[in-house]
C-alpha cells in the first residue's frame, strides 16, 4: 500500500445482516486516491477516464473491469468534469470474510482455484479484466437491482451473484484471457509519472523524461499514448492539475501560490486548462470540496 494513502472501514457500508454492498456511481475529478478494509470489484459501466491503481495508470472504458483486493491503492477519475464526459462505475464490495466462506467451502467444487486465496491480506495483486459480450454488465444490472430492492432472499442471492461472477473470472484466467495484472502493464511508466511528479513545479521536457528512461521520444510518446491514451503533453498537464486540486483542497494557499508549485508561471493558461480539465474555476473547486472530508456513504471507488 502507498504511504500516506486514506483506507477506507468497511463498516461504513457492510454489516452483518448484508456483508456485500452494491452502487453506481458518477466518478469525480477530486476523489482521492485511497485503499480499503475489503475487497472490491468494480465495474466501468459507462463513459472513459483514467484509473489511477498502485503505481500504474491507465484509460479505462465501458466493460473494463477490476477485482482489486485489501491493501491495494486506487482511484477512477473521468476525463473530464463536463457533463457529458461522465465515468459510471458501478462498485461490488465484500468482506474478505464472504470470499473465504465461498472460496473455501466451494472451491473444489465449483472451480474457484485461483481466488481461493487472492484477497488475502498478504496479498497485493490486481487483476484487469475486459468484458466480450455484455457479461459483467448484465450481472451488475441484476446485483443492483437486487440490492435496491431489498426483498426476502436479497442476501442469498447476492451472494450467488456474486459466486457468479467469480466463476466468470475464474473461466476467463482459465481459458487464455489473461488479465492485466500489477505486473504487467510496462514498468517505465512507473519511472515517467515518479519523475514527472517529482519535478511539477519545475519545466518538464519530453526530452529529458527520454533521456531519464533511456527511450528515443517518439518510443515515450508512444508508450505513454498506449498507457494512458494521452499525449505526453495532455498528462503533464492532466498530472499538473491534480496536483493543484489537491493543494487547493488541502491547504490555505492562494490559487497564485498554488499555480506556481503546480508549474504554471501563467495564470490566464492555469484558469484556461483547470476549467477545462474539471469543469470549473479554481476557487469555485476551492468552494465546492470544502466539505468534502467527511466520509461519504454513496461510495466511490
Amino acid at each position: 500500500m502507498k504511504k500516506n494513502v486514506e483506507v477506507t472501514k468497511g463498516e461504513l457500508y457492510l454489516n452483518k445482516e448484508l456483508p456485500i454492498f452494491i452502487n453506481r456511481v458518477s466518478e469525480r475529478f477530486e476523489l482521492r486516491e485511497h485503499a480499503h478494509e475489503f475487497v472490491e470489484i468494480c465495474y466501468v459501466w459507462e463513459g472513459g477516464g483514467f484509473h489511477y491503481i498502485g503505481d500504474k495508470v491507465m484509460r479505462v472504458t465501458k466493460g473494463d473491469l477490476f477485482f482489486i483486493p485489501i491493501g491495494v491503492s486506487h482511484v477512477f477519475r473521468p476525463s473530464s468534469s463536463a457533463a457529458n464526459q461522465r465515468l459510471i462505475v458501478g462498485n461490488c464490495i465484500f468482506e474478505r470474510s464472504v470470499l473465504e466462506a465461498i472460496t473455501e467451502s466451494m472451491a473444489e467444487a465449483v472451480g474457484l482455484y485461483r481466488f481461493k486465496h487472492i484477497g488475502s491480506e498478504r496479498t497485493v495483486s490486481w487483476l484487469k479484466f475486459r468484458e466480450h459480450t455484455q457479461e459483467f454488465g448484465g450481472l451488475f444490472d441484476r446485483m443492483l437491482q437486487e440490492y435496491q430492492q431489498a426483498r426476502i432472499g436479497s442476501q442469498s442471492m447476492l451472494l450467488a451473484m456474486l459466486l457468479e461472477l467469480l466463476i466468470l473470472l475464474e473461466r476467463r484466467l482459465d481459458t487464455g484471457g489473461v488479465p492485466v495484472s500489477a505486473a504487467a502493464p510496462d514498468d517505465r511508466m512507473d519511472t515517467i509519472l515518479h519523475y514527472i511528479r517529482t519535478r511539477l513545479h519545475e519545466q518538464v521536457k519530453l526530452r529529458d523524461v527520454s533521456a531519464q528512461i533511456k527511450l528515443g521520444e517518439r518510443q515515450l510518446q508512444r508508450l505513454i499514448q498506449a498507457a494512458t491514451g494521452l499525449t505526453f503533453t495532455g498528462l503533464l498537464h492532466k498530472e499538473r492539475i491534480d496536483r493543484s486540486c489537491s493543494l487547493l483542497k488541502h491547504t490555505v494557499k492562494t490559487a497564485a501560490e498554488i499555480a506556481l508549485l503546480s508549474g504554471f508561471h501563467d495564470m490566464k493558461h492555469f484558469h484556461r486548462l483547470f476549467k477545462r480539465l474539471t469543469g470549473m474555476t479554481p476557487i469555485a473547486f476551492r468552494k465546492e470540496t470544502a466539505a468534502a472530508e467527511t466520509p461519504n456513504p454513496d461510495y466511490s471507488s
